[in-house]
């Protein structure tokens, strides 16, 4: 009967045994040395402009990472994000996002020898909801204030003067124009400018460029300046019918210095009412008013004459 091999497998079992197991920790401490590559789900994060949605669902994104075995082993759990943003003014109704491994940002333990190899799919394609374009003018609510002896030059001027929109159709339809915040212009001198921010509020969800205007104006020294001996008429010509006292008034004028300095004595006219009850009568007292140029204040010295109507001239 032949020997049974089990006394020879049992004897000095503790020993044998001891060493069996340190030899397969060794094997395993060597194969957790060795590059490990593995993957995970990495979440893609789409911001989109306001008011605008994803078509269709977006597709499952997978990182791949190496490193090794032990390090891997660390990572129980592995998460990793991407965030992509659609900028406002893309009015397509795609939109391609292009991804790379370095855009993964992986909740790693620190000093971890992670690196991530590969994304795929590396570019998707988002359906985006379609939108429109539209370009509208824009309204200045801007007013300004002079200091006194103070005066506007020309107006306000204002840059851009229109803007472009983007949203639904059916929202552009309804919108012809949008106006600046309401903005109040004081202790300015010279030439000034301001940047003032277009209103929103109104817009909801639609989108707008540029969101601010520039208001630019110049300020003038306001001047007044007198003229003398300027003749008294009717609108249509000198007046003939009746004796004008004085015949002749002085006119001062006052405005944009610039302006002011410009003036001559032919700029203005000085005109007499004459009323039903003045013509049907011998005379009375007709009031004046002066005509100049537009943006200068006039008024005549004294503001009224006495008309006398002449008497009929006659002949021997």
């Amino acid at each position: 009967m032949p020997a049974s091999p089990f006394p020879f497998i049992t004897r000095n079992w503790p020993i044998k045994g001891a060493a069996l197991f340190l030899a397969l920790m060794l094997y395993v401490a060597v194969q957790l040395q060795q590059p490990v590559t593995t993957s995970f789900d990495v979440t893609l994060n789409v911001q989109l402009p306001p008011g605008r949605a994803l078509m269709q669902k977006l597709p499952k994104v997978r990182a791949q990472i190496s490193g090794k075995g032990t390090q891997i082993l660390k990572l129980r759990s592995l998460a990793g994000d991407i965030t992509r943003r659609v900028p406002d003014t893309v009015t397509a109704p795609t939109w391609v996002v292009h991804l790379d491994p370095t855009d993964v940002e992986l909740a790693l333990p620190k000093g971890a020898d992670v690196r991530v190899m590969e994304i795929r799919p590396s570019e998707i394609t988002l359906a985006l909801d379609s939108v429109a374009r539209k370009d509208v003018r824009i309204v200045s609510l801007v007013n300004v204030t002079p200091e006194s002896a103070q005066v506007l030059r020309g107006g306000l001027s204002m840059t851009p003067t229109t803007a472009r929109l983007v949203g639904p159709g059916k929202s552009l339809a309804v919108i012809d124009s949008v106006t600046t915040v309401p903005m109040e212009i004081s202790n300015v001198s010279g030439t000034f400018s301001r940047n003032v921010p277009i209103d929103t509020m109104p817009l909801g969800f639609i989108r707008i460029a540029p969101k601010q205007v520039t208001v630019t104006g110049e300020m003038d020294a306001i001047v007044e300046r007198s003229f003398a001996g300027i003749p008294v008429e009717t609108g249509a010509g000198a007046i003939t019918n009746y004796i004008v006292t004085p015949a002749k008034v002085s006119v001062s004028v006052r405005g944009p210095e610039d302006r002011v300095q410009a003036l001559t004595r032919d700029s203005v006219r000085v005109v007499a009412h004459l009323t039903a009850s003045i013509s049907g009568a011998a005379g009375g007292v007709a009031r004046i008013t002066v005509i100049g140029p537009r943006g200068i204040t006039a008024h005549a010295i004294p503001d009224s004459v006495t008309l006398r109507r002449r008497t009929p001239t006659r002949r021997g």
